[in-house]
């Protein structure tokens, strides 16, 4: 249970000792926990159907570390992983655990100068991509990296590329490996995520061994079945792999990208009982044909990841599951799981404070607030993140004294401890001197029939003393929704500084960061531009 210090004004989580020391290095930790239940499944590839054990995964990754290592590579390197989710990519990740070697991953969808602008920062001269996007990540090598860089291929084949097959041959001294040992498991990095891009272009996110082994302290995730939808450039998609490893469950993997048809064939033939995904899949999933008859009798928790989760759409969800429920998790890369409602869940709230974690409410004074207060949220993890990758201003601008970190959300905490979440900092704007959040109409106008997605902006007046509310929305295909029903169906829910003055959009696709968050900035520009009519 969480709690609250009134006279600190820190809500906390519980304080539990994570089931790893997290003065172990990752590799130390990867190895022992392999080595349990050796037999048992931990990866089911769904494009092939075949099966990885963890035994398997645990030689599989020697034998890559190993094969590296003799080619020169090790901790002071860092590798660049620009690839989907196939068979051997979660042998890699763990081979570079071992070998205490970074790893930076990337939307494998980049196009060359995005992929460009985190290799010359990161200097990478080890690349792991596939076939389908290995002209891509060359063309972005030689753009920036100063030296000559090696190219794995982990999924198809490329003429005169090699393939990571070759890293799985036999050495013959598997027996003899070791973990690469670290001086500070806290400050040592093991990955570079890429932050989500909506404010500019991305910055490498660096977590520590320690985040990662002081992360799962929630007993309720273990010996399930997820399904990993993605590329592990997203954190929540990596995060599900790890529970595979971590929480002695399995992981079912696609190359596939979401569709509301692919998630239907592999919940069904895999008795899925683990799902974490963002709201927009949920959504769509809830408003397709197929979700009348489709069997989701095995799920047991469906975790809605991501900023603002709608009551709407955890209804649908907990409608759909004839045996399980659906839990919201907020959460970001810097800081790993925040709050959820996995213990209960209460309407409107995100959930109560996760274990070995704090929370203060801040006024733009930087004073902390009390209950019902609304402000910024600072949070504390059990282990803070190292920082943005050579980038330290960036990193002061949101680490501050005792390592809180400012998170940019805007919230409160009721009498029960529980999180509400208003918006993102800036996102706000004024109708008559009246605050507007589009997340609140964006919930709103998701309950509307036939809408699939929406983004609401404000749009100055001709005099730009104030911005009128503006929805995006995508419609459902066949759907016939109108902007008249939305304006009507809002003015009916809402005050008068609320309503939809400048009007409702329809267009058939929104622009979206590399892990599907909307460019709020960008819709807004595409208003003004007259792009959008």
């Amino acid at each position: 249970m969480s709690s609250y210090d009134p006279d600190r004004r820190i809500w906390s989580g519980a304080r539990v000792d994570p089931p790893i020391d997290p003065k172990r290095s990752l590799g130390e930790a990867l190895l022992e926990l392999l080595s349990r239940n050796p037999d048992k499944p931990v990866q089911i590839d769904a494009h092939t159907d075949r099966t990885l054990t963890r035994g398997g995964l645990r030689l599989r990754s020697i034998r890559i570390a190993q094969n590296l290592q003799s080619l020169g590579y090790g901790a002071n390197d860092i590798a660049t992983i620009a690839a989907m989710t196939s068979e051997n990519l979660m042998p890699v990740t763990v081979a570079l655990q071992l070998l205490a070697l970074p790893y930076n991953s990337l939307f494998p969808n980049y196009a060359v100068d995005e992929m460009a602008h985190m290799m010359g920062q990161t200097q990478s001269r080890l690349v792991f991509c596939d076939a389908w996007n290995y002209e891509t990540a060359r063309d972005a090598a030689r753009k920036e990296v100063v030296n000559d860089v090696r190219f794995f291929i982990l999924d198809g084949a490329v003429d005169g590329v090699a393939s990571v097959e070759e890293l799985l041959a036999e050495t013959g001294k598997e027996h003899e490996f070791q973990a690469t040992a670290v001086d500070d498991p806290s400050k040592t990095t093991y990955s570079i995520f890429c932050s989500s891009g909506t404010t500019g272009k991305p910055k490498g996110i660096c977590l520590s061994h320690a985040n990662k082994t002081s992360s799962f302290c929630t007993p309720v995730f273990s010996n399930l079945v997820f399904l990993a939808i993605g590329s592990i450039h997203w954190v929540s998609v990596a995060f599900t792999h790890d529970l595979a490893i971590f929480c002695d469950s399995v992981v079912v993997i696609t190359r596939k990208p979401f569709s509301e048809d692919l998630f239907f064939d592999l919940i069904e033939r895999y008795a899925i009982n683990g799902i974490n995904g963002p709201p927009v899949y949920a959504h769509a999933l809830m408003n397709h044909p197929r979700i009348a008859k489709a069997d989701l009798s095995a799920i047991k928790l469906w975790g809605i990841g991501g900023y603002f989760v709608s009551d709407s759409i955890r209804d649908a969800v907990d409608a759909a599951l004839p045996a399980g429920r659906s839990f919201t998790i907020y959460a970001s890369t810097e800081c790993g799981l925040i709050a959820s409602d996995l213990a209960k869940r209460k309407r409107g709230a995100i959930g109560q404070v996760m274990p070995n974690v704090q929370i203060r409410i801040v006024d733009e004074e930087g004073q902390s607030l009390g209950t019902g207060e609304l402000g910024e949220l600072w949070i504390k993890r059990f282990t803070p993140f190292v920082g943005y990758y050579k980038n330290e201003e960036a990193t002061k601008a949101v680490l501050h004294e005792d390592e809180w970190f400012q998170s940019g959300d805007m919230g409160y905490f009721d009498e029960d401890r529980y999180l509400y979440l208003v918006d993102r900092k800036g996102d706000s704007f004024k109708y008559a001197n009246d605050l507007v959040s589009p997340q609140e109409l964006e919930d709103l106008i998701s309950q509307v029939e036939g809408v699939v997605q929406v983004c609401v902006v404000g749009i100055p007046t001709a005099d730009r003393r104030q911005e009128l509310p503006t929805a995006v929305v995508i419609r459902r295909v066949g759907s016939t929704v109108s902007e008249q029903q939305i304006v009507q169906f809002i003015e009916k829910h809402v005050n008068d500084h609320k309503r939809l003055r400048g009007g409702v959009y329809f267009v058939d696709q929104l622009p979206c960061t590399s892990k599907g968050n909307v460019r709020r900035k960008v819709v807004r520009k595409m208003i003004l531009d007259n792009e959008i009519k």
